[in-house]
């Protein structure tokens, strides 16, 4: 345990300094999170350094990358996302694959009718409920993952090639906290 929070700590140190930014005094960490948000000021929160503005910056890097990649294979971004959900697990509800996206459900009708006419997924009415239809892959659909998995495992790589492997962790797990904070959790 010891060797995890030293691993931790040091990680942070070396992220901080790569940034440019100190690390917080010990008066600083014993104030209260309502104090240190006033004493703590990040000097890029409103420019193209904000944490927002980058992450978005890297998202659209991403889904560029991606989306050229999948040219050849006849596929999009939003059915990739879909089709790497129902790799996962098959017989969600559209409903339940909205949530689990975290998108609108309207958002995937148009992408769940395009996997349906290329043959790569079918809605078939299950249980008691015949009005909810469960999504499940075709051949085909399933096919996909040996040729489609590949690119975005590439593509990770490509994005954190040159990085220190403890870094590129640390940015992992420093946005996983960031959405939990974003959505509540």
């Amino acid at each position: 345990m010891r060797e995890i929070v030293w691993t931790h700590t040091m990680l942070r140190k070396n992220f901080r300094r790569a940034l440019g930014l100190r690390m917080p005094s010990t008066a600083t960490r014993a104030a209260s999170p309502r104090q240190r948000s006033r004493v703590v000021h990040h000097p890029h929160a409103l420019t193209d350094r904000s944490l927002s503005f980058l992450v978005r910056q890297a998202h659209r890097a991403f889904v560029a990358r991606l989306a050229d990649r999948l040219v050849p294979h006849g596929v999009s971004v939003a059915e990739w996302a879909v089709l790497r959900r129902l790799w996962q697990q098959e017989g969600f509800t559209q409903v339940d694959l909205a949530d689990r996206m975290r998108v609108r459900k309207a958002s995937l009708t148009a992408v769940l009718a395009s996997l349906e006419r290329k043959g790569f997924m079918r809605r078939t009415r299950r249980g008691e409920d015949l009005r909810k239809y469960h999504l499940f892959l075709t051949k085909g659909g399933r096919e996909l993952k040996e040729k489609l998995l590949p690119i975005g495992v590439a593509i990770n790589r490509e994005a954190v090639a040159g990085i220190d492997p403890d870094d590129a962790a640390l940015v992992g797990f420093l946005l996983e906290k960031v959405i939990a904070n974003l959505e509540g959790r």
